[in-house]
């Protein structure tokens, strides 16, 4: 089992995840403060940049983060060119030209992202925008969820290529995983699968 670390990034505090295995580490949304974010990788091994949608605060240092380290970047097929994008990023709303011209790997449903002896099974859950994802550790019951399911909380579907009908269809697809699921959000506390369905009838909760 890999060790998470979290760190809470930029002037949105969206949560960036390292997940460090021996001598390697996989990051995911790498948003804002780069720097930091290098101190905490230390002299490990990047074997991977996960970002779970392309906005702009979960993407925001990446290029600096392949320039330090030579990590490979992976994000949800439908989101590609949008990390090139700054307007589909968000990016232009803050004046900003920043950009994520390479991708190494889109991802796709069922596809596995391996640290270690540890695997996570991508999950495509469109909404918030159309490449978002989720990634499944079914092993040790962990969820990350980037910007589509929150403590108390659901991803926003009013932003550019937002779509609240393919939301619905996704938080029914959440709700009906494992109750025990650690669901570890893009931003604030981590949460439970069991909790949340609970409390948000859209994932097939309390009606």
């Amino acid at each position: 089992m890999y060790e998470i670390s979290r760190l809470v990034l930029g002037a949105y505090q969206a949560n960036c995840y390292l997940l460090g295995s021996g001598a390697q580490v996989l990051v995911i949304d790498p948003g804002a403060e780069p720097e930091l974010v290098l101190s905490a990788v230390g002299d490990r091994r990047v074997v991977g940049i996960v970002a779970t949608h392309c906005h702009s605060d979960h993407i925001g240092a990446i290029n600096e983060l392949v320039q330090a380290t030579g990590g490979p970047v992976l994000v949800g097929r439908q989101d590609v060119a949008a990390m090139a994008d700054p307007h589909l990023s968000g990016f232009d709303e803050e004046g900003l030209d920043y950009r994520v011209s390479t991708v190494d790997r889109p991802l796709v449903e069922g596809d596995q992202v391996c640290l270690g002896s540890d695997t996570l099974a991508v999950l495509e859950t469109p909404g918030h925008t159309p490449g978002s994802i989720c990634l499944l550790d079914e092993a040790n019951q962990i969820l990350f969820t980037g910007d589509t399911l929150f403590e108390s909380g659901i991803g926003r579907t009013d932003f550019v290529r937002g779509n609240a009908a393919d939301m619905r269809a996704t938080l029914l697809r959440l709700g009906r995983l494992s109750a025990d699921l650690s669901v570890l959000p893009g931003h604030g506390a981590p949460t439970t699968i069991g909790r949340e369905r609970r409390r948000n009838p859209l994932l097939g909760g309390a009606r």
